[in-house]
């Protein structure tokens, strides 16, 4: 029985998941910093392939809107994960 419970649970979960590959590359923009916890890898996946699609002139004109938006490229997230600056070893040193 808790079997179960638990397959329904999980299916469920997965029907609450978001499809980033069905999304404009300005509505993936708009979401940065606002993903939950359990949708990052698939929306950082997707901005990646994103990215990687586009030609310099296209990437250039992304990154340039988003900083005159005020949203940095290295964004640091709420809860400390990100590709912020701060905890970490950086630059190959050692943690002390």
């Amino acid at each position: 029985m808790t079997k179960m419970i638990l397959a329904a649970t999980l299916m469920s979960v997965s029907l609450f998941a978001v499809d980033y590959t069905q999304m404009t590359t300005e509505e993936l923009n708009a979401l940065r910093g606002t993903v939950a916890v359990e949708d990052r890898d698939a929306f950082r996946a997707e901005m990646q392939s994103r990215m990687q699609a586009m030609t310099v002139e296209e990437r250039q004109a992304m990154i340039a809107q988003r900083q005159a938006s005020g949203q940095p490229m290295g964004q640091a997230l709420r809860d400390g994960s990100g590709a912020g600056m701060g905890g970490g070893q950086g630059m190959g040193g050692r943690n002390r």
